[in-house]
């Protein structure tokens, strides 16, 4: 068919039968406008082009671009994804029209949001998403497809451009050492070692899955790295700020992230929460190791902590140290308890991540090996400077984060979130605190209850009732 279009839409005005040339004319890309004659079985490039594309690996339009792309403006983000999903090049005539003001205008005006959320969600699906928003940044597209209300960073930290440019190169990082880990992948990415580490906590094959074999949890990666300097220069520590945050209405609270990721690109609310999650978890992750927890991490490898399988009866815990059982309800080795303790903090970011941490504990790292930089560090022991390198200090974080995974994986916290509870709520009221109000102190009890079998994995019933009672007594 031929089509005609008018300045306010793309949706074509007139559509009419026309020739098999004038129906080539009026694809998006010379690569898309190839017809199979099925009669003689043979492949039919009625622009001249398409093929002579296909083998250079050049994404084109029939038509001049600038005429193309205003008639639809949706095209430009077919070709920024096709030139990623096929790691083909943008021809020049193609990159200069993308560019044109007109062009950004008519995408602002003519395409809706969904569809842009949808080219978006499709080009970090494809093979090569930095590739695809590098294109958008590029192109001086990105404000158009990631548009951002004004004053929503914090003062001092930079333009737009700076953000995009920034999550542009924590994606890279990101994405690079996600291909790393596929080539020589460290213990915690290996999908036999993530099945053996959730058994412990009875979870299979779907919720230890590792990001190699994760489409879609890397997809939702891709998000949170890109858009992770994002959330670090729009997160205000005022405390007055977020107070009058929180008296806001409901909508009106969700972050810059959530605005954009559910009101400007229309994606899944479920998509938008589990982005911010893994932003947050990987926040949670930094926090620790820059806390210690990676020195609190080879404690428990170099004293050989493990909880586990029972052999003889799969469905109890097994605690052991230095190949010695462990009774989790009385052990108070002070290593044991130390080992316990990193238990519990690594367990309450696993908790509100859950089978995305992996990427979540990835963005952390590569969060830190971006800001290692270009820089030597130096540093004195004793009067002595010591100088490390660049690839000395990006081998030591790497080293402090296998550590840190192989540990958690070692103390069995791969599937605790989906720990139950040993005693419920009914059985906590009406038999072991019976005098317990109603209200806040309930869920208290209810936490306290999972920090014991979490520093107790495997403990008995008898221990958790015990504790609870010493520690709640007015309600015992």
């Amino acid at each position: 068919r031929a089509e005609e279009y008018t300045s306010d839409s793309r949706i074509p005005d007139l559509m009419r039968i026309g020739s098999p040339q004038e129906d080539s004319l009026r694809r998006d890309l010379t690569i898309n406008s190839l017809f199979y004659n099925i009669n003689e079985g043979i492949v039919e490039d009625m622009t001249g082009r398409g093929l002579d594309d296909l083998r250079r690996g050049i994404v084109a339009t029939p038509l001049p671009p600038l005429t193309t792309l205003l008639d639809d403006p949706l095209r430009v983000l077919r070709s920024v994804r096709f030139a990623a999903r096929l790691r083909f090049t943008m021809s020049d005539e193609l990159r200069t029209a993308a560019a044109d003001e007109r062009v950004k205008a008519a995408l602002e005006q003519k395409v809706s949001r969904e569809r842009v959320g949808s080219e978006v969600d499709l080009m970090l699906k494809s093979r090569d998403p930095v590739g695809a928003m590098r294109l958008l940044v590029n192109l001086g597209l990105i404000d158009t497809v990631f548009p951002l209300p004004q004053n929503c960073l914090t003062n001092g930290s930079g333009s737009f451009g700076d953000v995009f440019q920034q999550g542009l190169s924590l994606l890279s990082a990101t994405h690079g050492h996600l291909c790393d880990c596929k080539a020589n992948p460290p213990m915690w990415c290996e999908a036999k070692r993530a099945l053996e580490a959730g058994a412990v906590n009875g979870v299979g094959k779907e919720e230890t899955r590792v990001l190699m074999e994760d489409e879609d949890a890397r997809r939702l990666l891709w998000y949170a790295a890109f858009l992770k300097p994002l959330k670090s220069r729009t997160t205000s520590g005022d405390d007055d700020a977020e107070a009058e945050t929180r008296k806001k209405p409901r909508k009106a609270k969700r972050s810059v992230i959530l605005r954009l990721l559910v009101d400007e690109l229309k994606r899944p609310i479920r998509d938008a929460d589990q982005v911010e999650k893994i932003m947050n978890a990987a926040d949670g992750f930094t926090k620790l190791v820059s806390m210690g927890s990676d020195i609190s991490a080879l404690s428990v490898l170099l004293s050989g902590a493990k909880v586990m399988h029972d052999r003889e009866n799969r469905s109890k815990i097994a605690c052991s140290m230095n190949t010695k059982t462990v009774e989790p309800d009385t052990e108070d080795d002070p290593v044991w308890l130390h080992c316990m303790e990193f238990r519990k903090n690594c367990s309450e970011v696993l908790r509100r991540i859950g089978p995305l941490w992996r990427a979540a504990f990835i963005l952390s790292l590569c969060e830190q090996l971006m800001d290692a930089g270009n820089d030597e560090l130096e540093y004195t022991i004793e009067g002595d400077v010591i100088e490390q390198t660049q690839e000395e200090i990006v081998s030591g974080i790497m080293n402090k984060y296998d550590v840190f995974a192989a540990a958690m994986m070692q103390l069995g916290l791969i599937g605790i979130w989906t720990q139950h509870p040993l005693v419920n709520g009914g059985e906590i009221k009406n038999s072991i605190l019976t005098r317990i109000p109603e209200g806040p102190v309930f869920r208290d009890v209810m936490d306290e209850q999972t920090e014991w079998m979490t520093t107790h994995p495997g403990g008995s019933k008898e221990g958790l009732i015990e504790h609870l009672r010493a520690t709640f007594p007015a309600f015992a």
